[in-house]
């Protein structure tokens, strides 16, 4: 029961932080024009969707579901994580990758029990 709130737990702070950078990459688009302000809100919508299916699992304690939506931001984290080596930026890097490591470490514990 443990591992399961704690992954729910850590794979909805992970959605919440990506759609936290959709939100920034959305007001940074508002000065650049309409093109970037479109491809934001593609990226806005689709992270608020992510938070909201996150959320399901708090609530109801369905372990199959978690197991699909934690797998699915797992893999946003993971290829975030080379979105940040591509930027250099060495922040944009670890902590994705920490945070896939850490939440598939989480997943991984809870089917073991």
């Amino acid at each position: 029961m443990v591992y399961y709130y704690l992954c729910s737990s850590v794979t909805l702070i992970s959605a919440i932080v990506s759609f936290g950078f959709s939100l920034d990459a959305y007001s940074k688009a508002k000065r650049q024009g309409e093109s970037a302000l479109t491809n934001a809100m593609y990226a806005m919508s689709r992270s608020f969707s992510l938070v909201l299916a996150c959320l399901i699992p708090i609530f109801f304690e369905t372990y199959s579901y978690l197991l699909a939506v934690a797998a699915a931001m797992i893999g946003v984290q993971f290829f975030d994580g080379f979105v940040g080596l591509r930027v250099k930026n060495a922040f944009k890097t670890i902590g994705p990758f920490a945070t896939a490591a850490g939440n598939g470490l989480l997943l991984l514990l809870l089917l073991l029990n």
